[in-house]
Order: C-alpha cells, then structure tokens, then sequence
C-alpha cells in the first residue's frame, strides 16, 4: 500500500510567513551551532534531567547561588565591565596553571614580604587586592547601614 502525500496549500499573511521565516532562521542558527541538538536531547530526556537535578542538592544549591548572583548583577552595565573581567578571567585561570602553582615562593615574615613587594607584579597585583578590599569593605558598611 503506498503512502500518498497530501499537498495542501496554506495561505498565510504577511506578517506570519516573516515570522515563519525568521523562525527558520534561528532554527538554522541553532543546528549549525549544535545547541539543537542538546535541546533535542534534553527534550527527550527531561524527565532523566528532572530526576537527577531535583535530587542533587548541590543543583539546588548552585540555581539559588546563581540567583543571588544574578540579582546582584541587575543593574551593572555589562559593557562597562566586560573587558576587565575578560581580562581579570584570563589573568587567574593562568595564574592557577599548576606549573605555576608549584613556583609560588612561601612568605616566611616581613623581610620576605617586603623582598616580595619588590617586585612590581606582586606590587600591583597587590594592589588591586588592596584596592578592591576597601571597595567590598565600603560596600559592606553601607548594606549593615542600611539593614
């Protein structure tokens, strides 16, 4: 028995058939960038995602702390921050290179420190620290304030 195709004809305005096309569009996006095709799995397998994500506590945990994190975000401006955290990024994750974990020298007192400071990286890297601890000190004061 061979299937036949039924061809209906469906007429659509003007603005529908736009939308159907920039749909396309996004949907052509969307393959060519594989995220489709985990949308397509996590379709299927929701009710496995379900499952797993509603039993770990440590999923719970991390949507309530990007929640938080989030909020403290609504009103930053992400252009103005964009490349400095970019860059701040790229700075630790190189920093945390293992390799050079194992060349970091241990502070043993305040003659060391001092040798330490030096160095016009540690002065500077420092002093970024220095600084962004009186501005999270600042900002705490004025949420107890506040409070």
């Amino acid at each position: 028995m061979a299937q036949e195709r039924v061809k209906e004809e469906v007429l659509l305005d003007e603005k529908t058939a736009e939308a159907l096309t920039s749909l396309m569009k996004v949907a052509a996006k969307l393959k060519e960038s594989g995220l489709l095709d985990l949308l397509e799995t996590m379709a299927e397998k929701y009710e496995e995602l379900l499952l797993y994500t509603g039993s770990d506590q440590r999923v719970y945990h991390a949507l309530a702390m990007l929640e938080a994190t989030l909020n403290g975000l609504k009103d930053a401006d992400p252009w103005k921050y964009k490349l400095a955290i970019e860059k701040m990024t790229s700075c630790l994750i190189g920093a945390l290179d293992p390799e050079e974990m194992q060349k970091a020298k241990p502070v043993k007192g305040v003659f060391s420190l001092i040798k330490a400071l030096s160095d016009p990286r540690v002065a500077k890297g420092l002093g970024i620290m220095l600084h962004l601890a009186a501005r999270l000190g600042a900002c705490m004061e004025q949420g107890e304030k506040s409070a």
